[in-house]
């Protein structure tokens, strides 16, 4: 009798939750319903995306569908168990549809037919430099393409962006290495470009670095392009970086690309460096 009366005067279960993403943006206006045997409820999310039932003791299950520009990102259903007088608290992982409609730039030119990344999704841009992902968390993403950098600012919620993209090298002195005492392995831009065969002198010098650099764990080299060049000097790069991994066989780790005064204008520069506090 005692138990019955204190069933009587418990509240209501109540079931509630959020449908959003991890970082916490809710998704407004997804439909949530209810059901418990016969008895169904249906609601839209608030503008954080959670919701709120008041239910009946026992058994029941929700399930989620979601607005336009949103995906799931984990189950859309859930079983629960109420009780008279406790909450109930669920959490439906949801992935808001965020684009990016980018042109990769260098140096005001648009750079085609590369392989780029936006926050760890990798694509290829066409021949125009266009190129589409999508994703993307909210806020600013990092694109690159090898070596050289950009960025690109996401809306909170669903949405695409078009923009253009300007990517940037490392100047030389950012790398924060020093030059070691070995003369620099140059060669012309265009020669990579076009895939003009090394000469016995041009190879020679590679060689000696490539050897070098495998010496010393800390050892890197360095290929440098001259400022206002940097569009050619990275496509040679792309190119040079195929060799020193290929024929020199170079760690892909031990290379990297800057930009710096140490050939002249139409040349990319090896360099053999090391960690400045080394």
């Amino acid at each position: 009798m005692l138990f019955a009366v204190l069933l009587a005067v418990l509240p209501a279960p109540i079931v509630e939750g959020t449908v959003g993403e991890p970082t916490g943006l809710g998704a407004a206006g997804a439909q949530v319903t209810l059901t418990q045997g016969e008895r169904t409820q249906v609601l839209r999310t608030g503008p954080g995306g959670q919701f709120r039932f008041r239910v009946f003791a026992g058994p029941g299950s929700i399930s989620v569908v979601l607005p336009q520009g949103w995906s799931h990102d984990g189950p859309a259903t859930a079983s629960f168990d109420a009780r008279s007088g406790k909450t109930v608290r669920t959490r439906f992982a949801a992935r808001a549809r965020r684009v990016l409609r980018g042109r990769l730039l260098i140096e005001g030119g648009a750079i085609g037919d590369a392989d780029v990344e936006a926050d760890g999704v990798r694509t290829h841009t066409d021949a125009e430099g266009n190129f589409i992902v999508e994703g993307l968390p909210p806020g600013k993403v990092a694109v690159r393409m090898e070596w050289l950098s950009g960025a690109a600012e996401l809306p909170s919620g669903p949405g695409e962006v078009t923009a253009d993209i300007p990517l940037t090298a490392p100047g030389l002195p950012e790398l924060r290495l020093r030059r070691l005492p070995q003369p620099p392995a140059v060669r012309p831009v265009a020669a990579w470009i076009e895939g003009r065969p090394l000469t016995e002198a041009e190879s020679g010098d590679i060689e000696r670095l490539a050897a070098l650099v495998n010496l010393d764990p800390a050892f890197r080299l360095v290929m440098v392009a001259p400022a206002g060049s940097v569009a050619p000097a990275a496509r040679a790069a792309l190119v040079f970086q195929r060799y020193l991994i290929g024929p020199f066989l170079v760690p892909a780790e031990k290379i990297a690309f800057a930009v710096g005064e140490v050939a002249p204008r139409g040349n990319l520069a090896l360099l053999l460096m090391r960690p400045e506090a080394q």
